[in-house]
């Protein structure tokens, strides 16, 4: 087959009528046949799942799929005919009918595979294939979706079914920032980053693109390039290999993430499993744990543990919440909604000890006190106050970018708070926690 164009569309892209015959112009302009991948037209996805928290506060998974997969139908259906009515032989598929299988997880499905003899039969037919983003189709028949943000994962795991060896993402923005251009107007645009970086970053709350999308594009060497649906005859952004030799440590990007919380346990048995049990209930509703510190409770052979938690749906997430602190026999648990996770994200800072003592004493100068603070590799996140948000990543963009220092990487093994992401890692936790490990 013939060199291939994958194209993401989101929803702000295809928001009505004139913006969808907007990305009809950039479609008419490729030279090669096209997977044409869309969103939502605008808040349409938000305003499905309303409809259905106004019925249950925790609507079934299976019928919340059916319905927000209906979202991206409207668009592809609407965006061929557009195509159509300007002589382009262009044909709308849902994730289902082009072959994306899927796990059976609902809300946060994952792909498993993609039958590419669907795609190349209906770029044989067709110049332009136009493919619903953010769904696909479970082993057992039912209609799944790959949670907030998975139409950038289907897009680019399209790219790799095709053969394809760039993907383009066209947003509202210009590409990726050092931090967001829509808030804090000295944000600089990133020519180039690399996979790396921008996973971190899009974990760290960054909204551009979604964390699985950049590790399907590393993991395939696709090449990404975010770019402005607005502005199509500018460049954007290429997100790229690795560098394999980093001589110095630098931060690329500030990332805020609201969907936080600070949450303490009170006096919970010594002899429970609790980290073990947290990934087994968390993992079931996609709630993240990001930080973890613990101490002595209030009576003989208790303790008391304070997580960081990202979650989506707050009625969910205090459900969930109450089912652990019951497994666990704690004598309270006490939550907090009102933080925010600022985040430095740059290859090897995780391990630049100078950065991250910088970071805590800017913003201590500030008297900006943090809650938790965790490192990886690539980032380092900080659990503050959402009042103090703001001002902490003005001071952070402006300490390590704006004016930046370069800063020679050390490797070394952080002490700081254990980083609970995977099953491994948070039973690890718990038996240090057993040998008094704080």
């Amino acid at each position: 087959m013939s060199k291939i164009s994958v194209l993401k569309f989101g929803g702000t892209s295809v928001k009505n009528i004139g913006r969808i015959n907007h990305v009809v112009d950039i479609v008419s302009k490729q030279k090669n046949k096209c997977v044409v991948v869309v969103s939502a037209m605008g808040d349409t996805t938000d305003y499905l799942y309303d409809l259905a928290k106004r019925i249950s506060a925790t609507p079934n998974k299976r019928e919340v799929d059916l319905l927000l997969s209906t979202g991206e139908q409207v668009s592809i259906a609407l965006l061929t005919i557009a195509l159509q009515e300007r002589g382009i032989k262009a044909k709308s598929f849902t994730g289902a009918q082009i072959g994306i299988k899927t796990d059976n997880i609902h809300s946060c499905a994952r792909i498993v595979d993609i039958c590419k003899g669907s795609i190349r039969a209906a770029l044989d037919e067709h110049d332009v294939i136009v493919v619903a983003g953010f769904q696909g189709q479970s082993d057992c028949g039912e209609i799944t979706t790959l949670g907030r943000g998975g139409s950038d994962t289907s897009a680019v795991a399209l790219a790799a079914a095709a053969g394809a060896d760039e993907c383009h993402i066209y947003t509202d923005v210009d590409g990726i920032f050092t931090t967001d251009p829509n808030k804090f107007p000295q944000a600089e645009l990133l020519d180039t980053i690399s996979y790396s970086e921008t996973i971190e970053l899009a974990r760290a709350g960054a909204q551009v693109l979604h964390p699985r999308a950049a590790e399907l594009a590393r993991d395939f060497n696709i090449k990404l390039r975010v770019r402005n649906t607005f502005k199509p005859d500018n460049p954007g952004t290429l997100i790229t290999g690795d560098s394999n030799v980093e001589k110095v440590c630098r931060v690329k990007g500030v990332a805020l993430d609201s969907h936080q919380a600070y949450v303490s346990f009170i006096d919970i048995p010594w002899q429970f499993s609790f980290l073990t049990e947290c990934e087994t209930l968390f993992l079931r509703d996609n709630i993240i744990v990001d930080s973890v510190s613990q101490g002595k409770g209030s009576c003989e052979n208790t303790r008391c543990v304070q997580l960081s938690l990202r979650y989506s749906d707050e009625a969910i997430f205090r459900t969930i919440l109450d089912e652990l602190k019951n497994q666990c026999g704690a004598k309270d648990v006490l939550i907090d909604l009102n933080v925010t996770r600022v985040s430095l994200v740059g290859a090897g800072i995780g391990n630049a000890p100078e950065i991250r003592s910088r970071a805590i004493a800017t913003l201590n100068s500030a008297r900006i006190e943090p809650r938790l603070y965790s490192s990886s590799e690539s980032t380092i996140s900080i659990l503050i106050d959402e009042a103090d948000s703001s001002r902490a990543t003005q001071l952070l963009h402006d300490q390590f970018i704006s004016l930046p220092e370069e800063t020679e990487c050390v490797a070394v093994t952080s002490p700081l708070t254990v980083g609970a992401h995977s099953s491994r890692q948070l039973a690890a936790a718990s038996d240090s926690m057993r040998a008094g490990v704080s």
